[in-house]
Parts: C-alpha cells; sequence; structure tokens
C-alpha cells in the first residue's frame, strides 16, 4: 500500500468535544492532519482536515474515530501516490 490523502469532515458528540481526539490519532498512527475548517462548541463539534499518510495507517485511524462515535465524511476522492 502506498501513502493516501483524504479530506474529511468529522462530526463530534458531545462528549467527546473538549478531548485531544486528533492529537492521539497523529501521535498513535504517525499521520499528517491539516485542519481547514474547525467549529468547537460545547455540544457540537465539527471539523474539515485533509488526512494524509500510510493507507493502512489511515484507514485504521479513521475507523478508530468511528468507533469512538465520531460521524467521519469523505468529501474529496482519495488520493494514492
Amino acid at each position: 500500500m502506498g501513502r493516501i490523502n483524504k479530506i474529511i469532515e468529522l462530526d463530534y458528540p458531545t462528549n467527546l468535544v473538549t478531548e485531544p481526539v486528533l492529537s492521539h490519532l497523529i501521535k498513535k498512527y504517525d499521520i499528517l492532519m491539516n485542519i481547514r475548517r474547525a467549529s468547537i462548541t460545547k455540544g457540537f463539534g465539527y471539523v474539515q482536515a485533509e488526512i494524509s499518510g500510510d493507507e493502512a495507517e489511515v484507514k485504521k485511524a479513521l475507523a478508530e474515530l468511528t468507533s469512538q462515535g465520531i460521524d467521519v465524511n469523505p468529501i474529496e476522492k482519495d488520493v494514492v501516490e
């Protein structure tokens, strides 16, 4: 597998708004994340970001987000290098 770049939207549940979810993923899966837009309030979290890295690790990171109750929505096609 190669490297992959994805642009995604993340919708956070209330209980995760104050947690450093993305920081943990970056460290755990050795991925890069460029936050394009974000709106975080006490009751809602929205992030639009570009995520890139080893394809298998990106997939694991996105699966972990989903398992935590974060909605992950791709907004552009994957670019595999």
